[in-house]
């Protein structure tokens, strides 16, 4: 089960069971922030296993890499910004996947490419050991792991709801968190909440937001049908407001491993050593403590949107959504190496997604 996990920037300290009630602002208005009051929390078992159902069904839809689905080339082509480190422009991704242990994704944007192989479990890379362009790693999260059932599912997560209106119709929003954080509008999406707004009639995922400022938007209308699996043609992502990457998914096809030699990495491959394993964001907090805040004010929390390494290193970082003090909360997360190193996993590197929910707080 992949828990939300709590780090800090080095030489911060979490303080627990504060005496005095700190305000929180609100979170800031977006075109897709549809959970604006009226959420509702949902605590007893009868109340959240309908929830919990309507999740896992969502997720059904994009599960392909169940055990139980056949193997398949997925073809997608996207125009994405740039980002901290790379060029924007124009991209393509394209994965061959016959199990989990035994795929290929050839994946390029503007002067960057990459050509990952797994064979019996290991990955490796064609070219030399990088970092993966941001971009990329959103879009492969936003196809083919938007939704992590199990982290619905656990006992530990804190699940409220509310119905709205989106495009004219009825939409169900399920938010998720380790913990109801309380804001000055008790009925709107909260900043450390999780956001998973469905279609109640056809049962398809519409708008997947990890963190407040980044929301990804998923249009059926050229669909594609595999295997009862839906996927959407079109894939959307905004960061405050502004599209950052806009994907076509152009075709799923049915395959086999006839061709041996794609999904069989080479010797140059293997001696660089396995290729970073891609983990599911998470959503720490960063408290900051700072004599220029009062100890009445309202705090305006900001979300960093940051790729980490296994060694804890900053590798890309962006502000997604904040107030006044977005530019001194990614000043604090550039910073190299204040957070906790990834567990090894087998001697493998990895690399994952961050969106740092950072805080500056009245000193003690």
């Amino acid at each position: 089960m992949q828990k939300l996990t709590f780090i800090f920037v080095a030489g911060l300290i979490p303080v627990l069971g504060l005496s005095q009630r700190i305000e929180v602002a609100p979170v800031p208005p977006d075109p897709l922030e549809l959970v604006t009051d009226g959420a509702k929390a949902f605590t007893t078992f009868e109340q959240r296993e309908p929830l919990i159902a309507v999740v896992n069904r969502a997720a059904s839809y994009y599960s392909l890499h169940a055990k139980s689905n056949p193997a398949y080339i997925l073809d997608t082509s996207f125009h994405a910004t740039a980002s901290t480190l790379f060029a924007g422009g124009e991209g393509h991704l394209r994965e061959t996947w016959i199990s989990g242990g035994n795929w290929r994704l050839d994946a390029s944007l503007a002067t960057y490419s990459l050509v990952r192989i797994s064979s019996n479990g290991v990955a490796y890379d064609q070219q030399a050991p990088s970092p993966i362009p941001m971009r990329l790693k959103m879009l492969y999260n936003a196809i083919y792991a938007p939704i992590e059932p199990k982290r619905v599912e656990s006992n530990e997560q804190k699940l409220r709801f509310a119905s709205v209106t989106w495009k004219g119709r009825a939409e169900g929003c399920v938010l998720m968190s380790p913990r109801i954080t309380q804001t000055g509008r008790t009925g709107a999406r909260a900043w450390n909440e999780v956001e998973y707004c469905i279609d109640p009639a056809t049962g398809l995922l519409d708008i997947y937001s990890e963190a407040p400022g980044i929301y990804v938007a998923y249009n059926y209308g050229k669909a594609l049908r595999f295997h009862g699996k839906v996927l959407p043609g079109r894939v959307t992502i905004t960061e405050n407001g502004a599209t950052v990457l806009d994907a076509q998914l152009n075709s799923i096809v049915e395959t086999g491993a006839s061709d041996a030699g794609a999904l069989t990495p080479t010797a140059q491959m293997m001696a660089q050593g396995p290729a970073p394993v891609l983990l599911a964001p998470v959503r720490p907090w960063v408290w900051v403590w700072s004599s220029e805040v009062r100890a009445s004010s309202t705090i305006e929390p900001t979300i960093v949107h940051a790729i980490l390494d296994d060694q804890g290193n900053v590798q890309e970082s962006e502000v997604l959504q904040g107030w006044s003090s977005a530019a001194k909360a990614l000043a604090h997360i550039a910073k190299k190496n204040p957070f906790e190193a990834l567990k090894p996993d087998g001697g493998r590197p990895r690399e994952r997604e961050a969106f740092l929910e950072v805080q500056f707080r009245p000193e003690l």
